[in-house]
């Protein structure tokens, strides 16, 4: 054991002692730096302003009520989501946040506004909430009304109000949540409805999507309503149409065990297959250089002379494995640090919610498992090819298939996994072990179930077993041999027996001593 890990601390100081580790080392560091920066100092702000003035006074107040339901929506889905991560929905089983699904339903929105609505819930469940739970936060409210300008006629018709409106569109205007730019201005006529009176809208470029159709279907609806009550129906009877919805409920099932399928609602899994590709590829190209660079100098008579071939074997694979945790643990460590040290930004907007989203141990467990296991396999093809090869000349003849045998397969897996984890295709990369642990990760962000988990653990286990035992083969018989082989030849290597003729290679005490 000691001879290995001698092997193993001399290939992880190799390593990182090359120009290139650092690089790629600092890579996401710099990234995460300049991410955070930019988005604290460039994020366009989130919430805009908005005036609208209404010569009737009797639309106004419903597109308000309707922009406000649908901020009440948004609330109630992060907030039921949240009780429903953190087990809450017992301290009141018939409020609307104890049900997933409630938001889909209006009615269920209006009762939850009836009830307080986010201020109220928290300070129900505040006493039931785990201490390992992080606080909850209301989504910011995308939209803020404000009253015009004092400068800007109201009085005087659409076109006056506009053209007064034209330079307050371009600036920020201070609102009850304080400086906010502006999106859009808003006239509706008196006569709204009557033939060559329309509402007019000036806007300021800014995206307003989910501004302009709130206010367009509130608009609809009201020529709807007069419509029907100049053909006789009752304006109360218009109403009750105008309010009629499909009656719809969402119910998700609990994670259970057997063929029950197991999602995680996070980006992470899909993260660490392109992780997997990155880190192993980059070390495994160090590793690999290294190797052969030993083999073309004759350096790896001399260490064969004081080690064996298979602890030589595993000390680079562990040194390599070292590597490429360090390289790891200092990206996500940077990730994770620059999500919650900035608070903004795409890294905290999407690693902390992909984070929290990830409560279960075993996932956390099967994550690892499939990332270490993928990077096991492929640092194993590269310590094959460097152990056939006399020159970089001839590992990139080997490595050139052996990467796009890796590569276009995945890219297509990740893509099929994405739209269909279910989908045959990927079902059977699923079982390829070469290709599991990519394929895995890659349905874990989609749904996967327990069965499936546990038998592509089996197969990944016994593969790396086997894989080993090759590998050992071809190394021992390899790294004294000189030219470039034939593929009959690495397999007869592969297949051979060590010879019953032993070489006598020295202790673990010999070796500590001659190195």
């Amino acid at each position: 054991m000691r001879s290995v890990l001698l092997v193993a601390r001399r290939e992880f100081k190799q390593i990182v002692a090359t120009k290139g580790f650092w690089v790629m080392l600092m890579i996401v560091p710099i990234a995460i730096a300049v991410s955070g920066f930019a988005s604290s100092k460039l994020q366009p702000e989130r919430t805009s302003a908005y005036t609208i003035v209404d010569a009737s006074g009797r639309i106004a107040p419903v597109i308000e009520q309707r922009l406000e339901i649908d901020y009440q929506r948004q609330a109630l889905r992060d907030l039921s989501n949240y009780v429903d991560r953190w087990k809450l929905a017992h301290v009141d089983p018939q409020a609307p946040w104890a049900n997933k699904g409630s938001w889909v339903v209006e009615s269920e929105i209006l009762r939850f506004m009836a009830a307080g609505g986010t201020d109220a819930a928290l300070r129900k469940l505040r006493p039931a909430v785990p201490q390992d739970a992080p606080e909850f936060k209301a989504p910011d409210r995308f939209f803020v009304k404000v009253t015009p300008p004092a400068t800007v006629p109201t009085d005087k018709g659409a076109d006056a109000f506009g053209t007064a409106m034209a330079k307050p569109l371009q600036e920020d205007v201070a609102t009850s949540l304080g400086k906010k730019p502006y999106a859009l201005a808003v006239y509706i006529p008196r006569d709204f409805g009557a033939p060559g009176a329309v509402a007019k809208v000036w806007t300021s470029g800014r995206s307003i999507d989910g501004l302009i159709q709130p206010i367009r279907d509130t608009l609809t609806t009201v020529l709807r309503q007069r419509l029907l009550a100049a053909n006789g129906v009752a304006p109360a009877t218009a109403a009750r149409y105008e309010a009629v919805r499909a009656p719809i409920t969402i119910t998700e099932p609990a994670a259970g065990k057997g063929r029950s399928i197991i999602v995680t609602k996070s980006i992470i899994p899909i993260a660490l297959v392109y992780l997997l590709l990155i880190t192993t590829i980059t070390t495994g190209s160090m590793m690999l250089q290294g190797l052969v660079e030993e083999r073309s100098n004759k350096l790896i008579e001399s260490v064969l002379a004081c080690i064996r071939p298979a602890a030589l074997m595993h000390g680079k694979l562990l040194g390599l494995g070292a590597v490429g945790l360090c390289i790891v643990g200092v990206w996500v460590g940077f990730a994770v640090g620059g999500a919650y040290w900035t608070g903004a930004g795409v890294m905290a907007e999407v690693l902390k919610p992909s984070l929290e989203a990830i409560h279960e141990p075993w996932i956390v467990a099967a994550m690892i498992f499939y990332f270490l296991s993928g990077y096991l396999i492929l640092s194993m093809v590269f310590l094959a090819i460097g152990s056939q090869s006399d020159s970089m000349q001839d590992a990139q003849a080997y490595l050139t298939p052996v990467l796009m045998l890796v590569m276009l397969p995945v890219m297509f897996l990740m893509q099929a996994a994405l739209r269909d984890p279910n989908a045959l295709f990927v079902q059977i990369l699923s079982w390829i072990p070469f290709y599991t642990p990519f394929a895995m990760l890659a349905r874990l962000g989609s749904g996967v179930s327990l069965i499936e988990i546990l038998g592509t653990s089996v197969v990944l286990a016994v593969f790396i077993g086997l894989e080993l035992i090759f590998l050992g083969r071809l190394f021992r018989a390899s790294l004294l041999s000189a030219g470039k082989p034939k593929w009959r030849d690495m397999i007869a290597k592969l297949t051979a027996k060590a010879p019953s003729t032993q070489v006598q290679y020295p202790s673990a005490e010999e070796s500590h001593n001659a190195a």
